[in-house]
This record gives structure tokens, sequence and C-alpha cells, in this order.
């Protein structure tokens, strides 16, 4: 949602802001996002003082200042209302100044008439100066003085490649932006801008099984390999190196700012491209809109199902689905029994020693060759990534994969999210 209010009579009229509140929407869904105008040099107009809003004040059009206040949704306003700090709390202490930085930018380049309607271009221009300002200021509070058009740079060549093919291949790229290397470099190369004219650069460092170290002032300085992480750290043992399986998503970019620090960036084959933090995924760029990862999720799942084991495997199973090209359903029940009524008895894996071997089905055979009774979320991803619903208790026990859910046919919905709505209905 997106308001508008002035301290003293009609908020002025300025499309660049409208559509950089837009890009901080996409961002966090559900956000509401005021802007607030003051006659230049005034005070502002008041905001409420609560840990789920953030605001930032900066110039709006000519004699107005513009507050952007940002507020989280109730569905995740409780994850930010401890004093704890989290990175849910992070990303809405950052959005409302970076959505003031952006504006005065593009502001200062748009054409001369204010109140003329951006274009698509410029909506575009904004959404992805808002991701860039944002991932700047992530970036300047890991390493040290940045080269100040690094990360617009990034992400306007990993913009460029993702329409590019080398050699019959769709591309990859991974590159890691991080202050570890403190000798100067022999040659010099600037990122982008030197590596553009290789066209066999991103091959090369492919972001999964190599990717490119960038050092802050923007020269790409050496490649990482997967299994040699200790030619940059010299204590990264096996254990510090592992990330989460992102398949072909960008773990080893995810493991390389777990380990290395900085700010990673990979792009994927299906033009997606990736951000990534302490090991974990910030924001990703699909179809030219920036959505943050659904941060703080196992803390989400566990106030809703209040407590249990379960919270944190279905979350790392859920983040390391959302990088696969298919989705899936996950459910937690309460009790088993609440699946009686939808889930067929073939696809229970609970009760798989319940039926007489001598009646049970094929499907039923097979429950017996899992090997699912201490479940970790690998195993979970991997049955959850089979046609039908993988349903869990609340101590994280298996009941049941590749489910077919009973559900009302619906002319409204497909197959999936029927019986997603069905679980809804049964589960926690």
């Amino acid at each position: 949602m997106i308001l508008r209010r002035a301290s003293i009579g009609e908020p002025p009229l300025d499309p660049v802001a409208d559509a950089a509140a837009e890009a901080v929407v996409d961002i966090v869904g559900g956000a509401t996002v005021e802007l607030c105008y003051s006659p230049t040099g005034t005070v502002p107009p008041p905001t409420e003082s609560e840990r789920s809003q953030a605001s930032a004040t900066g110039k709006g059009p000519a004699g107005w200042d513009l507050t952007v206040v940002v507020t989280l949704g109730e569905r995740i306003a409780h994850l930010v209302g401890t004093d704890e700090r989290t990175s849910l709390a992070d990303l809405l202490h950052e959005l409302p100044k970076a959505a003031v930085r952006a504006v005065t930018q593009l502001r200062a380049h748009a054409d001369g008439n204010m109140y003329v309607p951006v274009t698509p271009a410029v909506r575009r221009a904004v959404r992805d100066t808002v991701a860039t300002e944002l991932l700047s200021a992530y970036l300047r509070d890991r390493v040290s003085t940045v080269r100040a058009d690094l990360v617009g740079e990034t992400i306007e060549y990993l913009i460029e490649l993702s329409g590019t093919r080398v050699e019959s291949h769709d591309l990859t790229h991974g590159v890691v932006v991080a202050d570890v290397l403190r000798d100067s470099p022999r040659l010099e190369f600037a990122y982008p801008a030197d590596i553009r004219a290789a066209k066999r650069a991103p091959l090369l460092f492919d972001g999964q099984q190599s990717l490119l170290v960038i050092d802050p002032s923007g020269r790409a300085r050496r490649e990482l390999q997967r299994h040699r992480f200790e030619h940059f750290i010299a204590t990264a043992a096996p254990s510090r190196v592992d990330a989460l399986d992102l398949g072909e998503s960008g773990s080893l970019v995810a493991a390389a700012t777990k380990v290395l620090g900085g700010l990673g960036f990979f792009l994927r084959a299906d033009r997606s491209i990736w951000t990534f933090v302490d090991g974990r995924p910030l924001l990703v760029r699909r179809s030219e809109h920036w959505t943050a990862f659904p941060l703080e999720l196992s803390t989400s799942i566990g106030g809703m199902i209040g407590g249990g084991s379960v919270a944190a495997l279905v979350t790392q199973a859920a983040i390391m689905i959302s990088a696969r090209p298919r989705g899936a359903i996950l459910a937690i029940v309460e009790n088993s029994s609440d699946l009686d009524a939808v889930v067929s008895v073939k696809d229970r894996y609970d009760l798989r020693n319940d039926i007489d071997p001598l009646a049970m089905r094929f499907e039923t055979r097979l429950h017996h060759l899992i090997d699912a009774d201490n479940l970790d979320e690998h195993t979970l991803v991997r049955l959850a990534m089979l046609d039908g619903a993988t349903v869990l208790d609340r101590d994280g026990r298996l009941l049941a994969y590749g489910a077919i859910v009973s559900s009302a046919d619906s002319e409204q919905e497909g197959a999936r999210t029927a019986a997603a709505r069905t679980l809804s209905e049964t589960a926690m």
C-alpha cells in the first residue's frame, strides 16, 4: 500500500517517488510506504514510533522535503518486535534510506517537467536504483571504502549477461565483493569494464564451480574454486564452507559470503539475479522486479505453530526449494490423525508398518526403502520435490510424501493450490 500526505495542504506530484515506493512494496510484500511532504526546512510530518516502522528524510520536489516511511505488514511485523537484531530489522532500517537516495538521484536526471508520469523505462531504473542503494549500504557495512558505482555497474553487467548466450550456453556468473586480499595486484582488471571484453569470462566464473573475487575498489583479483577455500582463508575448515544447498542458484556464492564476508552476486541460467550476505540470500531480481528473500522464516513458522523442532527444518528446506524451478507443498500438523480424512493410507509414511504386507500396494512398499526416520533438510527437499504434498508433525517426523490430497475441485484453482488450501484447513 502506498500513501501520500503533506504537513501543509496537498502533497505535490512526485512520480519518481511514487515509483520508488512501488519498488519498496515489491521488495517487502505487504508493507505500507508513506510519502510524507513538508515545506523545505520545516519539521517533517510526525510518524508513529514502532519497531516495525522505519523512516528517512531527504530532498523532495522544488520547495519540499520528502520523508519515506516504511511499515511492515501485520503478518511479519511481530518478527522485529524484540531488542534482538535480525536480518528483517536490518532490511527495514535500510529500505527508506535507499528509497530517498534513489529518488534524489533519479529526480536530478528526470525530464525537466516533474509532473509527467514516469515511463516504464524510468520505473525499471527506479527499481534497480533502489536495489543498488540498498545493496551498497549492506556492502559498506561489511568492507572498507567501496568504489561508489561498483554495485550499480555489477547489476548492470549481470542484466546485460542475462540476455546473452556464449558458445550456445545459457550463462551463469558469480562474483563476491570482499575485502580479503591485502596485496597489490600485479595486473589491474576493473570489474566489470575489463571483464566485459572477455566473452568467456562468465563461463570461467560460472558461480557454480568457480567465482570471481572483487576487491572493494572494483578490481577483479582472482578466482575462488568450490574446493579451494583454503587459498583465501587458511582456517576455512569444511564445516565453515558448508552453505545451503541451493542447487544451481548460488550455493558457492552463499558459502563465499559466509567465509569471506562482503556481498555476493549470482546470475542464474533462468536470468534471475540472486544476491547474498552472510551466507544467505538477500534480494532476488526476477522479471525486472526485486524482492527480498523470505527473511526470518524460521521465527515466523515457529510462531505460527507454537514451537517445535520442525520450524528450522522446514525453513532450511523451503529456502532450498525456493531456489529451484519447481515449487513444493509442505505442511505441518498437530496430530497424524488430522490427515485421515484428506490423505490416502497408501501415501502415509507413518502408517507403513500398520499395513498387512500381503495387502500392501507398491507405493507403500517404497516407504520401507526410504531412510527418513531422522529427517534432515536434504532428504526433505528430495521428497518434497515429488508431485504431491509432504507432511510433517511438529517434532519433524515425516508423515506423508508425494501425497495426493483430497480436495474439492475448483475452477478457480489448480490442483496444487486446491491441495494447499485443503491442508491449510487441517495443518497448523
